[in-house]
């Protein structure tokens, strides 16, 4: 059972979200911080596969995800963890399918959601957005520097990058720059 945990925590350190997750109010966590491991992680998928020979746990069908402890949810057709050899800690994990994620006050969508907990990195792939309040970036990679609290958006051949910002009332600054704390 323990894997399971570790899978589920591992994913979930990811960023952003969308879709009917917006709609709930999420209390403002620092993803950078460490989680309260009391907290439950839940995850509800129609079906589960767990292949030890593979190292590999397969959720599939409505898959939801959720850690209240970091303020991430992920919603996808398919998430697939993969495990070291004793299968202990998650090297990666992939989403794939009408992928929301959210993540504090962000959310994204995509096809595709990869993570790399070593790395602290998420990529958000096929025609992915990430939003926060109103603001709006598309592209066709996202990447996720979640330790650094950077991210990089890449076009594709004859697509370019695009960015819609608010202003915000009685601030000033470059669009696109996190607001002063």
């Amino acid at each position: 059972m323990r894997w399971t945990v570790l899978v589920v925590a591992g994913l979930l350190g990811v960023a952003a979200g969308g879709g009917a997750l917006a709609a709930e109010r999420r209390p403002t966590v620092d993803p950078r911080q460490p989680a309260d491991s009391r907290e439950p992680i839940s995850i509800s998928a129609d079906t589960l596969e767990v292949s030890r020979k593979d190292r590999l746990a397969v959720y599939e069908g409505n898959v939801v995800a959720n850690d209240k402890a970091r303020g991430f949810s992920i919603l996808a057709n398919r998430v697939e963890f993969y495990f070291d050899e004793k299968m202990e800690d998650l090297e990666r994990a992939t989403a794939v399918g009408n992928v929301r994620i959210s993540f504090g006050e962000r959310r994204g969508t995509g096809e595709r959601a990869e993570y790399f907990p070593k790395e602290e990195r998420a990529v958000l792939l096929g025609h992915p957005k990430v939003w926060q309040d109103n603001d709006v970036v598309s592209g066709c990679k996202i990447t996720l520097l979640l330790k650094e609290d950077r991210s990089r958006v890449d076009g594709c051949d004859g697509e370019r990058v695009n960015a819609v910002f608010y202003p915000r009332r009685g601030e000033g600054g470059i669009p696109g720059a996190a607001p002063p704390r």
